[in-house]
């Protein structure tokens, strides 16, 4: 398995277009929020669970893998997102897969968009766990934007 180190620096090097990093800034946690939505839907037989809270719970497991501290950040995070969907659940009428279908759509797209201004494919064509790594790069970004080392002693240049 790749370390934190190869799996970013993989990741980065199809993002350098700034507008195709200002896309992904904005639609990959859209588009984590709404995947998660839409398979919060999904009931696993035989259990009480759904397929997003089994989705979050995996994704954990790995950025704990990858990195402490980036599961540690990751954590309120996952956590909110559980909660906004249950209080939407909860509270709104709408069903919830309506805005989720319609956000993910759009999100999608335009991060299509934002690659063909890179004249890149996307990471998660080369390996799907690229796409758990594209949150893990946008909360390494706000780490070194605000100073926080976030790579693990063994793993710093």
């Amino acid at each position: 398995m790749r370390s934190l180190e190869q799996w970013l620096d993989e990741y980065n090097a199809s993002h350098q277009n700034p507008r195709n990093k200002r896309i992904h800034y904005w639609c990959v946690p859209a588009i984590a929020v709404t995947t998660v939505a839409l398979l919060w839907l999904v009931p696993v037989p035989g259990t009480a669970a759904n397929l997003g809270q089994l989705v979050l719970v995996g994704a954990m497991f790995f950025y704990g893998y990858l990195s402490t501290r980036l599961a540690l950040g990751m954590l309120p995070l996952v956590l909110l997102i559980a909660g906004g969907i249950m209080l939407y659940q909860q509270h709104v009428e709408l069903a919830m897969w309506i805005p989720a279908a319609t956000i993910w759509i759009v999100a999608w797209w335009l991060q299509f968009v934002g690659h063909k201004a890179e004249s890149q494919k996307p990471s998660f064509f080369t390996d799907i766990l690229f796409l758990l790594i594209g949150p893990l790069w946008i909360l390494g970004a706000v780490y070194d934007k605000f100073g926080i080392r976030f790579r693990e002693a063994s793993t710093q240049r």
